[in-house]
């Protein structure tokens, strides 16, 4: 177990408002979670200079407070709720307030080490909406579809109306990517080097650059099990047990999956070690997983050099 004496500061997150524990201080302090709040907090972190301030994930509400202090140079790391139950209960701890929890996040911090916060930049966190609101737009419209076969026949024409109003929407949001890539030169480049590999389209491209920044500056072990694709093992004695990929970043994964099950009929590459893993008897399932971490490695070596497909293949 780690003896690090440094300040490390753990911050539950809520709608409105920001628990904030100081270890090694016997009392939270709280804010507000608006503009004044977060200024607030980050004139007293700036002060503190800790080691280490740990925000838990809070379905968006972490945001704000988290580009606040990284913004401010504070370093500052995000991590997944669950992580830190298991370690709390693992300590002993199974009381559950707003201001234990966030001593238990800065004592996490201190024992686990979580890696810092990197931020998007502004041009990626806008295609990473309009990514996501297109993603929105085709969950309704498959919704809507899907109502048509059991609607009343006097509201057939209101889902045929609201289906061609998504589509058209949808249509816009394809407008504004191809706007954004014309744009912006650097983008456009890496879309180009990125759509060279047959499986993958314009908006893989973009949720890969958007989602996965660290594209080409990781290895491939990391960048693997960044998104979740290094199988884990599960051994125990003489058992050699059934391996796994767990965690990583979910939206990377749906991307790169229909990539990859595009690139299994297209991608020659992609396709002979599919067919390969299939006449061992591997189950399409983990056959298509195991192509799913070939082909990001692959990519990640291609925006490395910046270089095509065909050309890293034949190098």
């Amino acid at each position: 177990m780690t003896t690090s004496s440094g300040k490390f500061v753990g911050i539950d997150v809520a709608k409105d408002k920001l628990d904030i524990a100081v270890l090694g201080e016997k009392k939270a302090s709280q804010v507000t979670n608006d503009e004044k709040g977060i200024t607030s907090l980050v004139k007293k972190m700036q002060k503190l200079a800790p080691d280490l301030i740990v925000v838990e994930a809070t379905g968006g509400y972490q945001r704000a407070v988290v580009l606040g202090l990284y913004e401010a140079g504070l370093p500052v790391a995000v991590v997944n709720p669950s992580r830190v139950r298991q370690y709390a209960r693992a300590s002993g701890l199974f009381a559950k307030t707003d201001k234990l929890d966030a001593f238990n996040l800065a004592e996490f911090g201190k024992q686990m080490k979580p890696r810092r916060f990197e931020a998007k930049s502004e041009a990626g966190r806008y295609v990473s909406a309009l990514l996501v609101r297109r993603r929105q737009m085709e969950e309704m419209l498959k919704a809507e579809k899907s109502r048509l076969r059991t609607v009343h026949a006097d509201m057939r024409a209101s889902l045929e109306r609201m289906i061609e109003v998504l589509k058209e929407e949808i249509k816009h949001l394809k407008k504004d990517l191809d706007r954004f890539m014309k744009e912006h030169e650097d983008w456009q480049e890496q879309e180009q080097v990125l759509c060279s590999a047959k499986g993958v389209g314009r908006v893989t491209a973009a949720a890969l650059l958007a989602e996965l920044p660290e594209l080409g500056k990781l290895d491939r072990k990391k960048i693997a099990a960044l998104v979740g694709l290094a199988p884990m093992n599960s051994d125990s004695g003489k058992k050699r047990g059934y391996r796994k990929t767990k965690g990583g970043r979910m939206e990377v994964r749906n991307v790169l999956y229909m990539s990859t099950l595009v690139a299994t009929r297209y991608n020659p590459l992609i396709q002979a070690q599919y067919q390969q893993l299939l006449k061992r008897r591997k189950v399409k399932k983990v056959a298509l997983t195991a192509c799913m971490r070939k082909f990001l490695t692959i990519l990640n070596a291609m925006m490395r050099d910046r270089v095509p497909f065909r050309q890293m293949v034949l190098a």
